[in-house]
């Protein structure tokens, strides 16, 4: 064979296979993603029907096209009542005059443990990432509670492969109602390489110190439960205070607050918000009551895009 022809054959070759190898590429990384965030309230201690509620709206979310699911704080186990006058409390622990103790061992899970285990069946069926918040209790040798277990506020993501792949404990309990019950996380930050980018996990009253702490990790997002309790109204925090917390680190920040499900006399419910790299709000629920899905379409880092 003439080497003119063997040159042509090679050209037609890369002509034909540089396009599928592109298109390739293109699906591995796609140059957008959506996400939800998911606002709802959850009973203190009502773990089945707290799962059963979150199961129902998680479904919801990926039938819109979300590939990755934030839910609120402590939403599988219960943060405090809504009424806010029962909270967790361990025996001998100091807890506020304005709570009713409540102990969280019998609603408490281990890691792994039944909770992550359903949640990581249902974002393979979904083909989501999926984080999972829940009060945990520490467990021993045989995987199940430990004698005088430590608990901590945990929020863990699980994969679209139906995998648990990062675990978190809160790393900063808020002292007010946390006090009672929470021992502060010792595992670090938590993040995990997705083909949209970087996450990383934090809790609530943990936004006050945890950019600082991801900011070496170049995370593309927070993926960030919230159960939010204030004096003042929220719209300032969550609208105005938040967003310039957020710019001078350069990363998305998907927030999911927790509701109630009717009026309560304090504030802090409500207003979950999805927020750019430079602070500004893509998303934000228009509800303070029941159930409310947010989306927001993300450029990714994994296709090369700027934030």
């Amino acid at each position: 064979m003439a080497p003119s022809t063997l040159i042509h054959q090679a050209s037609l070759f890369l002509v034909l296979t540089l396009p599928l190898n592109l298109l390739a590429q293109s699906a591995e990384k796609p140059a957008t993603v959506k996400v939800a965030s998911i606002q709802c309230s959850s009973d203190l201690g009502d773990v089945e029907g707290n799962r059963k509620k979150l199961a129902a709206l998680i479904e919801e979310a990926a039938k819109q096209g979300a590939k990755i699911v934030v839910l609120p704080e402590a939403a599988i186990t219960g943060y405090l009542s809504q009424d806010l006058k029962t909270n967790w409390q361990l025996e001998g622990w100091p807890i506020e005059k304005s709570f009713k103790g409540k102990d969280p061992l019998p609603f408490a899970e281990t890691v792994p443990g039944p909770s992550t285990d359903q949640f990581a069946a249902l974002a393979k069926k979904l083909g989501i990432y999926l984080t999972v918040p829940l009060v945990e209790v520490e467990a021993g040798p045989d995987g199940k509670p430990a004698k005088d277990p430590k608990f901590y506020n945990t929020v863990c993501l699980v994969s679209p492969q139906g995998e648990l792949v990062a675990h978190y404990r809160k790393l900063t309990p808020w002292p007010y109602p946390e006090k009672s019950w929470a021992t502060p996380g010792d595992l670090g930050v938590a993040t995990y390489q997705t083909e949209y980018g970087l996450v990383g996990l934090g809790i609530c009253f943990d936004i006050h110190k945890i950019l600082e702490k991801y900011e070496p990790h170049h995370i593309w997002a927070l993926l960030y439960p919230i159960a939010w309790v204030d004096q003042e109204h929220p719209a300032d925090w969550f609208w105005h205070r938040m967003p310039a917390r957020i710019k001078p680190f350069n990363h998305y920040v998907i927030g999911a607050n927790w509701s109630v499900d009717q009026k309560q006399k304090w504030r802090g419910y409500g207003f979950t918000t999805i927020y750019a790299p430079d602070g500004e709000v893509l998303a934000t629920a228009k509800s303070l009551h029941g159930s409310e899905i947010i989306y927001a379409d993300l450029k990714t880092d994994s296709a090369g895009n700027e934030k």
